[in-house]
């Protein structure tokens, strides 16, 4: 079942919550307790009863080890050794198609130190003074303040000149 908390969706931890309830009374609840604890799949988090979990692998549910130091080793052989530990996920990915345009007279010069002199500012190789070659391997996407956004690397880089334009189709997934 769906809740909120605040902004962020919510989801009860209970035996069989895959999408079969389990055999536990309450429909996966243990009793007394309550549900093995909560889901927040916006921030990548579980919160796990302590309470119900000790009633399924005796752990000591203070908030230090046990006696015996083995609570973190009971809970992870719990999970990783559990023959019916299982979980299913679903989220919806909005995609959205950017055309990035370089025109001729655009994008004709690198960046790149072998490209240009450290101590003077100017093209190393004369012939790409009026005829540079470059290839182009990213495309940087910035707001209305000129922060970076996104990165987006081309599968193989394209040759740019003053010969030619180049259009970039851009996949945003978000």
């Amino acid at each position: 079942m769906l809740i909120f908390l605040g902004s962020s969706r919510v989801y009860q931890l209970i035996s069989g919550s895959n999408g079969t309830a389990g055999s536990l009374p309450n429909s996966g609840y243990v009793a007394g307790s309550g549900s093995y604890g909560l889901v927040f799949p916006d921030l990548g988090t579980i919160l796990l009863n302590p309470l119900a979990i000790s009633q399924s692998i005796q752990v000591n549910v203070s908030r230090s080890n046990n006696s015996d130091g083995l609570n973190n080793q009971r809970l992870f052989n719990a999970i990783s050794l559990g023959a019916s530990f299982a979980l299913n996920s679903e989220e919806t990915i909005t995609s959205d198609y950017v055309f990035v345009r370089a025109r001729n007279s655009e994008f004709n010069y690198s960046e790149n130190p072998s490209f240009i002199s450290g101590s003077t500012g100017e093209v190393i190789y004369s012939n790409f003074i009026n005829q540079p070659q470059v290839y182009l391997t990213t495309v940087g996407m910035y707001n209305d303040s000129n922060d970076l956004l996104a990165v987006a690397k081309m599968s193989r880089p394209l040759l740019k000149d003053f010969t030619k334009e180049a259009l970039v189709r851009v996949k945003l997934d978000f």
